[in-house]
């Protein structure tokens, strides 16, 4: 059973039931980290992931995913108690996260005072324990998340593995 690790703020999510999604980078040694933009994503086969080279309309070989297939147990690092069953892989750029996106992956939304709605919750600030950012859009909220984990990422819209789980009966 492979393991999967998350972020204090992220398992706390996890075992709060608002995250049902991950994204995690794909290696940056493949070629379509090296340059995104240049590289379509084609779908998942047993192999793993398949990409075509938009310029010289090349297929590389397929990228293995390290979080198995759909229906595969993963046991979560930080408490060997809790088991993930997978119910979904894809390959997407990480700008194309949506709204729904971004409340399974377990950000929060609140209103405070009969104000706008904020998003954030996860991301903490520094300052002291139990402190976390809010940004007025879920997707900025999210943005500055992936900034904090992968530095890179959301400026060179790099692919990232989205994996869609549940949390196993039982566990």
């Amino acid at each position: 059973m492979p393991p999967i690790s998350f972020n204090p703020a992220m398992l706390t999510a996890l075992l709060g039931g608002r995250k049902t999604q991950t994204r995690r980078r794909l290696p940056l040694d493949l070629p379509m980290q090296q340059e995104p933009s240049r590289y379509r994503y084609l779908g998942l086969i047993e192999e793993g992931a398949l990409f075509e080279d938009v310029q010289t309309r090349t297929i590389l070989p397929p990228v293995p995913c390290p979080f198995g297939k759909a229906g595969q147990v993963l046991r979560v690092q930080e408490d060997v108690a809790f088991h993930l069953v997978v119910l979904s892989i894809r390959a997407e750029q990480v700008r194309c996260v949506t709204e729904a996106d971004v409340l399974a992956e377990g950000l929060k939304s609140v209103v405070v005072h009969g104000g706008p709605v904020t998003w954030g919750g996860v991301e903490p600030t520094g300052d002291e324990a139990g402190s976390f950012h809010w940004y007025n859009s879920p997707v900025e909220a999210f943005r500055r998340l992936l900034d904090s984990i992968y530095p890179t990422a959301w400026a060179r819209n790099e692919w990232v593995w989205v994996v869609a789980f549940k949390l196993k009966p039982g566990a």
